[in-house]
């Protein structure tokens, strides 16, 4: 396995290889689900980003993000993940705005770095949906403008 290699504005985040890339509670088995009986949820995944309005936002950090990236993340990962990036509330998520369509807009040259290549993977329409919301500057409101 490679590094995998962003480049953030002038910052450049380099995983790698070796650190095994990826949250492998969010990991899916050939069947569809996690392996070795991971959940792809924490433990709390509705306290994640709680008070959010805006639903398709809150759901997909739920989803995709707060095993890794939440206090009460179960991803063996979270160690490294957690203290980079938080999801914990909705003011986590805007003090990280600004490297997440660089980290999540898969269209982007350098923007394929989450969720991990072993990671479950958001549809195109859940990826649009929230860089879209995330360009809007994350609006907490229930429409997400």
């Amino acid at each position: 396995m490679t590094p995998r290699v962003a480049i953030l504005g002038a910052a450049v985040l380099v995983v790698p290889a070796a650190m095994g890339v990826g949250c492998a509670a969010d990991q899916r088995a050939i069947d569809g689900t996690p392996p070795n009986g991971a959940s792809s949820k924490t433990a709390n995944a509705e306290e994640i980003m709680k008070g959010v309005r805006y639903v398709s936002g809150r759901q997909f950090v739920q989803k995709y993000c707060a095993g890794c990236h939440s206090r009460d993340g179960q991803d063996p990962k979270r160690g490294v993940a957690y203290p980079a990036f938080r999801v914990d509330t909705y003011d986590d998520w805007l003090s990280s705005r600004t490297i997440l369509s660089a980290v999540l807009d898969k269209w982007n040259p350098d923007g394929d770095v989450m969720p991990p290549p072993d990671a479950m993977e958001p549809s195109d329409e859940e990826r649009r949906t929230i860089l879209a919301w995330i360009g809007r500057n994350s609006p907490n409101r229930v429409d997400g403008n």
